[in-house]
């Protein structure tokens, strides 16, 4: 019993250290509780447990940190943060035809060299197929880039979408059939969606995979951007913003 009040109390501790330290990735709400919240230089997570997948990535980008850069590391590694019985490694993905694929991407992670490392940790992971990871998610990421270049900043959050049919790899790492990116601009309380299939994307799709902040939060439970007053929150998001 002492034991479990430990750690217990370990994980509380984590938690709260960790919120102290999350910067301004969730500055405009936090999309859920999950099981447990971890807080990095780039971003912040919502981790899953019994997926072993984060239900949501959040972060906060500029038209100064996404031009900054650091040499991608490629060293996946497990997070430590997280029980042990719920941690991932890079081993579960091994053989399965699946890539590690980010959630908060390292190409807008690597304005310091840690910031860039934690961006490797399994946490921030999701099984991808590679014609989507390496097509049309990564086209996207990229696409979001540009756009922090043009509006200055922007909060974006990503993450799996879950409806009960899933099948996993390595260690119970459950594959996601959707995927979904929420991104608003605080200047104009503007925001864009997508709701992406786990298939092989093209970039030229991408407009086709256009919804509302509310179509994503139907589907995934989640509530994004609750800072916002109630009145804005509604409005924008229920409209997209015309900015493809």
């Amino acid at each position: 019993m002492k034991k479990i009040l430990i750690a217990i109390l370990g994980l509380t501790l984590s938690a709260t250290a960790s919120a102290a330290v999350c910067h301004q990735h969730l500055e405009q709400g936090t999309p859920s509780a999950s099981d447990q919240i971890l807080c990095r230089d780039g971003y912040a997570a919502g981790y899953n447990y019994q997926n072993k997948v984060s239900d949501w990535v959040a972060y906060h980008i500029t038209k100064e940190s996404v031009n900054a850069f650091y040499e991608r590391s490629n060293r996946f590694r497990s997070d430590t943060e997280v029980p042990s019985s719920f941690r991932v490694t890079s081993r579960d993905y091994s053989k399965t035809g699946y890539d590690r694929g980010h959630l908060a991407p390292s190409g807008a992670m690597d304005f310091t060299q840690q910031s860039m490392q934690q961006s490797f940790l399994m946490t921030n992971m999701a099984p991808q197929l590679p014609g989507f990871n390496r097509g049309g998610w990564k086209a996207l990421e990229k696409k979001v880039r540009e756009w922090a270049n043009t509006y200055n900043e922007l909060y974006v959050v990503s993450g799996p979408i879950w409806d009960g049919n899933e099948t996993y790899i390595g260690n119970g790492v459950y594959i996601p059939n959707q995927f979904y990116k929420v991104i608003l601009d605080p200047a104009n309380n503007d925001t864009i969606a997508f709701i992406m299939p786990h298939r092989k994307v093209s970039a030229s799709e991408l407009p086709s995979f256009i919804v509302t902040v509310d179509d994503v939060e139907q589907l995934t439970n989640l509530n994004f951007f609750s800072v916002l007053p109630d009145s804005v929150e509604n409005e924008v998001e229920a409209v997209m913003w015309d900015m493809w």
